[in-house]
């Protein structure tokens, strides 16, 4: 492919000069841009496509021409470098393609927003969705360009959180999303891997410890014990965070769309919403107990749920399974309240305990970082899973059975 300068004479304009064009070949195609400059057919050197040493401003109109077709010799660069071979019409549509439009954030953002909504991510959407807001708001509802997001752009935008009575963690959590977005947009071809500011500004100083949500096997025991009316929304409470606790650290959303279909036996096989690993483990005799509770409530086909969260019926789109689990988990939350004082339990009891306490209790019986993470299902632990591989289902069962 070739890149040179050329009088075009086919036209000629009003004062008697012609268009000076780049044009770009390849083979016997070629294609022809305007550099909206002119020359005199006198005035130019044919043979060495420049200006000829006569023209009063030579080496002006030499310094304009040699940096536009410098302009497309760069561009033909970075699409060769991007891919084996280049044809002349993707060169074309590449220069051509409105470059203010591929560069915007905002529009990005939402098609991002759109496609996880699309994929049933909704939890993930809406975190997508509130940096969106939070931009907009930061920016004054302007376009906002990739470009434009640098140091002091973070720098400002970390102050503007600030102070917007935001913790660490909070604010933590729109870098997360942001970089994740920046990544995604570099991977889209919408922004230059070396306009990337995340490399010169750390998340780590947005970490703080966070109050410990795990609660002692005596606080575990209070709450079992107590004694409650059968189907009260206390009862069934307790239920979801015993299930949880006895379940590996099940996570609500993965029990709100637990089907029958996936209690094989004595075991219990599904995929995590959150990352998609494929769980399987051995139940304990106490979840066995619960879901013996739960048997009358299907109808008896094996693709009902287990627990009367969602329904089939009812909750058929991702919106709506979201927020049919959001409205639920907060009424759990707010029995799981009042279960903890009606135990005389000083913790703050909710379904993400079950969790903490579940990974806590098997830490404390001597059990190793890693099976408890293998257990929990979790995705990218750095302290972890750099050396884990795999663990059998034995293995962990047998961990499992440290909490009774």
């Amino acid at each position: 492919m070739k890149i040179s300068i050329i009088l075009y004479k086919s036209k000629t304009l009003a004062d008697g000069s012609h268009p000076l064009m780049v044009r770009i070949s390849q083979l016997k195609a070629k294609k022809y841009f305007s550099t909206s400059l002119s020359c005199q057919a006198s005035l130019w050197d044919f043979d060495k496509h420049t200006p000829k040493r006569s023209h009063p401003d030579r080496k002006l109109l030499e310094a304009i021409l040699a940096q536009k077709k410098a302009s497309y010799h760069t561009k033909l660069l970075e699409l060769e470098s991007e891919q084996k071979t280049l044809s002349l019409q993707q060169l074309v549509q590449a220069i051509e393609e409105p470059r203010q439009t591929s560069q915007e954030l905002f529009p990005f953002l939402s098609e991002v927003c759109e496609n996880l909504v699309q994929s049933g991510k909704i939890g993930r959407a809406r975190l997508y969705k509130r940096l969106l807001t939070s931009l907009k708001e930061f920016t004054g509802t302007k376009q906002l360009s990739f470009s434009d997001i640098d140091m002091p752009f973070l720098n400002s935008y970390e102050a503007f959180l600030y102070k917007q009575g935001l913790v660490e963690n909070s604010i933590g959590t729109y870098f997360q999303v942001l970089r994740a977005l920046l990544n995604k947009a570099i991977q889209a071809k919408r922004m230059k891997k070396e306009h990337y500011p995340f490399d010169n500004f750390s998340l780590g100083k947005f970490s703080t410890l966070t109050q410990k949500r795990a609660m002692s096997r005596e606080d575990l025991q209070q709450i079992i014990a107590l004694p409650l009316a059968a189907d009260s929304k206390l009862q069934v409470a307790r239920d979801y965070f015993l299930f949880s606790y006895y379940g590996q650290g099940m996570n609500f959303r993965d029990m709100a769309t637990l089907k029958w279909k996936q209690i094989i036996k004595d075991c219990v096989v599904y995929t995590r919403l959150k990352t998609g690993k494929m769980m399987q483990f051995k139940l304990m005799s106490p979840a066995l107990e619960i879901l013996d509770r739960y048997k009358e409530h299907p109808s008896g086909h094996l693709d009902d749920f287990v627990f009367p969260i969602l329904s089939k019926n009812e909750h058929v789109t991702p919106q709506q399974i979201s927020n049919r689990i959001n409205r639920v988990l907060r009424q759990v939350n707010a029995s799981l309240k009042e279960l903890a004082e009606a135990a005389k339990v000083p913790v703050h009891l909710t379904t993400y305990v079950a969790r903490h306490t579940y990974a806590t209790v098997l830490k404390q019986s001597g059990i190793s970082t890693g099976v408890i993470s293998e257990a929990l299902g979790h995705k990218g632990e750095k302290i972890t899973q750099t050396y884990l591989k795999s663990f059998s289902n034995e293995v962990i069962d047998e961990a499992n059975s440290f909490l009774l």
